[in-house]
């Protein structure tokens, strides 16, 4: 067996499973716009209806369904591949923002707080709209890409302090920006580095209704598909 058999086999499995889409991702979009603006899943009206709408319809500015949608043509798994390398590539770029300096540019920033806000959309949908998603192959990997979202949020944050300069004179480099933006996603706050400015206020208090949504997300959403996940185990 060669390498790039070996390749395949590691990301891909059997080629059997790999089977086109059956619709592209644009064309699910339109059909779950269409399904929550008719009612076809709930009797859903006022704010809830419209925030359903704007999470679906939100996805178009962003790479993360164009990614998927080009990928559809190349079979179900190369897609699913595909966005997993792009929620990695998410969750690195921040950190590579860090770690080479470029966290100073309002470029690097601005970037940051783009692709954070298509991974806020994301979790929220889990929450609204996960009954428009098709089932997914194993509800473990949907974890593991939510393990990853958690990172980027926490690294995306630590170039939003930095670049921005939100935090006090103890705060001198990047290692105390990871370290203050772990310390506020893990809720626990020990005051040695803090906001100092009215816009790292706001910044923290974003931060933290973040990270308790994605703790309640962990709790009570994923808790409704322990049952799920061991019928995998047993079929």
């Amino acid at each position: 067996m060669n390498i790039r058999n070996i390749l395949y086999k590691l990301f891909f499995g059997n080629p059997e499973y790999n089977t086109p889409a059956k619709k592209s991702a644009y064309a699910n979009l339109f059909i779950n716009l269409r399904r929550i603006w008719n009612n076809e899943k709930h009797n859903d009206v006022g704010f809830e209806k419209i925030l359903r709408l704007v999470l679906v319809a939100i996805q178009l500015v962003f790479p993360g369904l164009h990614i998927r949608n080009f990928f559809s043509k190349h079979g179900v798994i190369t897609r699913n591949v595909a966005n997993e390398f792009y929620v990695l590539f998410k969750t690195c770029l921040p950190l590579f923002f860090l770690v080479s300096g470029l966290y100073v540019n309002k470029w690097a920033v601005g970037i940051s707080i783009y692709l954070l806000i298509e991974t806020i959309c994301y979790v929220s949908s889990l929450i609204f709209v996960s009954d428009m998603f098709v089932k997914p192959r194993s509800y473990r990997r949907n974890l593991l890409m939510l393990f990853f979202n958690y990172f980027e949020i926490c690294l995306s944050f630590a170039v939003i302090y930095g670049g921005l300069h939100l935090l006090n004179a103890q705060a001198t480099g990047v290692v105390d920006y990871i370290y203050f933006s772990v310390i506020t996603s893990s809720t626990i706050g020990f005051g040695d580095i803090h906001p100092v400015t009215q816009l790292g206020k706001i910044v923290v208090c974003m931060h933290a209704l973040i990270i308790v949504s994605f703790i309640v997300l962990f709790l009570n959403f994923f808790s409704s598909k322990v049952e799920v996940m061991h019928n995998e185990d047993v079929m």
